[in-house]
């Protein structure tokens, strides 16, 4: 029969476990993570999944670049923002879908302005780099 310092010590070592696990988060790249999965460059977020570059976020998945965000999907570059679907460069925003600067969008006029968006981008780094040479 186990002393109750052995059933002890056995409990702390599973929770040990179990922390360690839970603190890195399965397949997260990244420390100080809670139970998040498939993040990257991601720091003190917990429940997030397929997220890259964010900070204390919670809940959130599939988002890019965005910081103290709760429960939002799909959104770049946003800041306070919750509940929040496929949105950009949003702050504080609560509830929004499609929206960009915290104008809500239809979906068409949300996708269409996001490959001009890109399209812009693509056309800046050309014409930043364009003209140097390369060794």
């Amino acid at each position: 029969m186990k002393t109750k310092n052995e059933i002890l010590k056995m409990s702390l070592n599973e929770l040990r476990k179990e922390k360690d696990g839970l603190l890195s988060g399965k397949n997260a790249k990244d420390l100080f993570n809670f139970r998040c999965s498939d993040c990257s460059n991601c720091s003190n977020c917990s429940d997030c999944s397929d997220c890259s570059g964010c900070l204390k976020c919670s809940w959130c998945s599939e988002c890019s670049d965005c910081s103290d965000c709760l429960g939002c999907l799909e959104c770049l570059e946003c800041s306070g923002c919750s509940d929040c679907s496929d949105c950009y460069l949003c702050v504080g925003a609560k509830n929004l879908k499609y929206a960009i600067c915290n104008v809500e969008l239809t979906k068409e006029e949300y996708e269409k302005k996001i490959k001009e968006i890109i399209k812009e981008w693509r056309g800046a780094i050309n014409n930043k780099w364009k003209g140097i040479r390369w060794l």
